[in-house]
């Protein structure tokens, strides 16, 4: 979340809550300024600075008095500026009141930081996030586990499920595998694409994405071995929030890499799938990465852990049970390892969930697609359809045949 945030605060605990916020990862694009004064000390402040995303504003008042200052503030607040207050008084009747005169949220202080935190999430998130679709994140913890092609069959897999259509995003600039996967030759990559910037819009997004079928839209990887590649936080977060407007889900096969550009792909993601195969190696890592991931996710859904390539060397491979005693939580799936299947699948260029897969594969792609918990979001392009197939299957005969040659 990138928002600007004026704290005015009375009491010393609500200023450490205030303080704890803005350490918190989910805030780390957000600017975070704290003052002392409280509600009563804002508009003085306010008038010398640009009104800002949201205003905190604690006030040590009772309804009337604190409602009062309320009045006075209006006066140097923009309207689109989300207001959140904190007060003395647990009263329904107040914080419905407050609610009624539009402001974002009431607490009664002092808050807690985790308390304060969901607040200013909730606030300054509220109208952003209502049209972005889910964004989820793929990554291999070792290389070879086979997480690219995991990406592919997951995308062609919610795009069929869903009826809606799915961007899946190659960001392995320099060896990435989709376009093969999907017998697709894109002509630039996500390197080429984000160098466009400003330029960059909705129209260039339906542009540069190759269409796989009614379901998937990819932007591969061009190979390219002599382009590094280390995207503005900024411009990789407007270029996804692009996308998750455009398409009803977007896939990420992310290149085993540790990055500042990786790691927040990692964090905004509303899901985060880590491949790994069954052995000592990958169980330490998946340790390290799930340890990360669960402290600075902190809220959002604990990573997925997929087993992948399960039974290609089956006498030394670690059982579940072994990632679940480690973990504190078992994988989600466990795919088998079918190499004729993969390998027909990429000879034709198709991804194996849509021909050639075995009961079991199928059975470990349902079991990922369901702990992935997608939410759709009004709005998307599988919403519109259904409605648009509710309308149909409502309208008499006459009128859908005039539908039709309309």
């Amino acid at each position: 979340m990138r928002i600007s945030v004026e704290a005015f605060v009375q009491d010393g605990r609500t200023r450490a809550a205030v303080e704890a916020m803005r350490e918190d990862v989910r805030m780390r694009r957000s600017q975070v300024r704290v003052h002392d004064g409280g509600l009563a000390a804002a508009p003085a402040a306010l008038g010398r600075m640009d009104s800002p995303d949201l205003l905190i504003l604690e006030s040590d008042k009772r309804s009337e008095g604190m409602l009062a200052d309320l009045d006075t503030v209006a006066d140097f607040v923009a309207p689109e500026t989300r207001v959140l207050v904190i007060g003395i008084e647990d009263s329904i009747a107040l914080y419905r009141q407050l609610l009624g005169m539009g402001l974002a949220d009431y607490l009664v202080g002092p808050p807690s930081a985790g308390d304060l935190l969901d607040a200013v999430l909730r606030s300054g998130s509220a109208e952003t996030a209502q049209n972005l679709a889910p964004l989820i994140a793929v990554l291999g913890v070792r290389g070879g586990v086979g997480a690219s092609a995991l990406a592919c069959n997951l995308a062609c897999k919610i795009g069929h499920d869903i009826s809606g259509e799915v961007a899946l995003v190659d960001l392995d600039i320099s060896a990435g595998t989709a376009a093969i996967s999907l017998n697709l030759n894109p002509r630039q990559s996500a390197a080429d694409v984000m160098s466009q910037g400003d330029a960059l819009d909705t129209t260039s997004l339906d542009r540069y994405l190759l269409r796989y079928d009614d379901h998937v839209m990819l932007l591969g990887s061009t190979a390219q071995l002599d382009v590094t590649f280390r995207p503005p936080s900024d411009m990789m977060e407007s270029f996804m929030n692009g996308l998750r407007r455009q398409y009803d889900a977007v896939i990420l096969d992310l290149p085993r890499q540790w990055t500042s550009w990786v790691r927040d792909l990692l964090l905004d993601a509303s899901a985060v799938v880590l491949v790994v195969y069954p052995d000592l190696s990958n169980l330490r890592d998946v340790q390290k990465m799930g340890a990360f991931l669960t402290e600075k996710r902190s809220g959002a859904n604990p990573a997925c852990v997929v087993l992948n390539k399960v039974g290609m060397a089956q006498k030394a491979e670690l059982a579940p049970k072994d990632f679940e005693d480690v973990l504190g939580r078992a994988p989600v799936a466990s795919v088998p390892f079918e190499p004729v299947a993969f390998g027909q699948a990429l000879n034709n260029g198709e991804p194996v969930v849509k021909k050639g897969a075995s009961k079991a594969f199928l059975r470990s792609m349902d079991q990922l697609v369901d702990s992935l918990k997608l939410e759709m979001k009004p709005g998307t392009r599988a919403a519109r359809k259904a409605r648009k197939s509710l309308l149909g299957s409502l309208l008499p005969t006459s009128k859908k045949n005039t539908a039709k040659s309309g």
